[in-house]
């Protein structure tokens, strides 16, 4: 990964750490801008997917469904099955439609089955009986 890229997204964590989601925010944003630039598109995923739960948090949630949708988008072309199951969740939990929110849980419990993530289908598990 570019070193830029990675700066960025450890500051992001570490303002994120210190409670600081709009500094996190925008080193997410610097991270996303860097990846795009450069074509990293694993890296673009991850800076979408962690500026939608940001976005999410501050109840911007258009913006956090538009950013898990691109960040969900982008890795069904990469190897990362929990990124995209972390993204699809994502997408949920921000999107206006319960039935598109539905389907999305869906998805996400079969990816985080396939891998293993009990926490993740119990998740899945819960917003499904909704």
């Amino acid at each position: 990964m570019d070193d830029a890229i990675e700066a960025a997204l450890q500051d992001a964590r570490r303002y994120r750490q210190e409670g600081r989601p709009a500094e996190a925010e925008q080193a997410y944003n610097r991270a996303a801008e860097q990846a795009q630039s450069d074509g990293n598109l694993a890296a673009l995923a991850h800076a979408l997917r962690h500026m939608s739960d940001l976005a999410r948090q501050r109840d911007a949630w258009a913006e956090a469904h538009a950013y898990a949708s691109r960040a969900a988008e982008l890795y069904r072309n990469t190897e990362d099955r929990l990124g995209l199951a972390n993204a699809i969740r994502l997408r949920a939990l921000s999107s206006p439609n319960v039935e598109d929110a539905r389907a999305d849980w869906q998805e996400a419990r079969e990816l985080y089955l396939a891998l293993g993530v009990t926490p993740g289908v119990e998740e899945c598990d819960a917003n499904l009986r909704h």
